[in-house]
């Protein structure tokens, strides 16, 4: 089995260079300032939550700076999907497509920072917190965490035999994180059903399922809970195809079948 090492360097560079140059561009927090809670910074904006995630939209105005504030708890951070995504162009019949590399992060918290938006574009971003203890964190095909090497995976392309894939990204003893790519038209229910699952970075997918279990009650930035057992199909853009994180919630009580 073939290993491609030069697509976990180009998703650790990615993440990293989105990171240091828009999100983190000037970390500054003032030594006498008493830092806030995050849910009360008015850049963060708290969109859902229940008994395992806080869940953020996080918009920076172009040349603006967050209040120093603290974050107490580790989070996931992910690219917003729906209205804030920039759309794939359309894809060519029989040409290859560029791989998707995901902008995904991980903090363990328990920090105080203030965010300056560097760029003359608004700053989007989607923080998840983690509500329940993690365990052990490691990462899996994608070299997020610091001074870890990621799994050696496969890099196989999308083809008419397979329309989509999934790639674990990021796992703790609590969560999976993996990311999706589908193919023009491509429709799957997801392997991992059985327990709860925190949708993010919806791109060019539409969501069907359950009352309340889909694309029409997707939260703002491109997120949809989806609880364990509802089946729920998602289908890519019939020229564009699609992408998305799934986040497991391993302790959740899987569905009954």
């Amino acid at each position: 089995m073939p290993h491609f090492p030069t697509l976990r360097r180009l998703i650790y560079c990615f993440a990293a260079v989105a990171v240091s140059a828009a999100s983190l561009a000037a970390q500054a927090p003032v030594p006498s300032a008493v830092p806030i809670p995050m849910r009360d910074e008015g850049h963060h904006h708290l969109v859902f939550e229940n008994s395992y995630v806080h869940v953020f939209l996080v918009e920076i105005p172009a040349h603006e700076t967050t209040l120093l504030h603290h974050h107490d708890l580790p989070y996931i951070s992910v690219p917003p999907g729906s209205e804030y995504a920039v759309p794939s162009p359309p894809r060519v019949a029989g040409a290859p497509s560029a791989p998707y590399i995901p902008r995904v992060g991980y903090s363990p918290g328990n920090f105080s920072h203030a965010v300056t938006n560097s760029s003359g574009a608004p700053l989007r971003n989607v923080a998840i917190e983690l509500v329940r203890p993690q365990g052990v964190v490691r990462d899996r095909c994608a070299a997020i965490l610091p001074n870890q090497p990621a799994e050696a995976c496969e890099d196989s392309s999308l083809t008419a035999v397979k329309p989509s894939k999934h790639t674990p990204l990021l796992e703790t003893d609590e969560i999976l994180v993996e990311s999706w790519e589908l193919g023009p038209g491509a429709t799957v229910t997801l392997t991992n059903d059985r327990l709860d699952l925190l949708v993010g970075g919806l791109t060019d997918v539409t969501i069907t399922g359950p009352p309340g279990i889909d694309s029409a009650h997707a939260i703002r930035g491109g997120l949809l809970w989806v609880p364990a057992g509802s089946n729920a199909a998602f289908k890519a853009s019939p020229d564009r195809g699609g992408h998305f994180i799934a986040i497991t919630f391993k302790d959740s009580a899987p569905a009954s079948r």
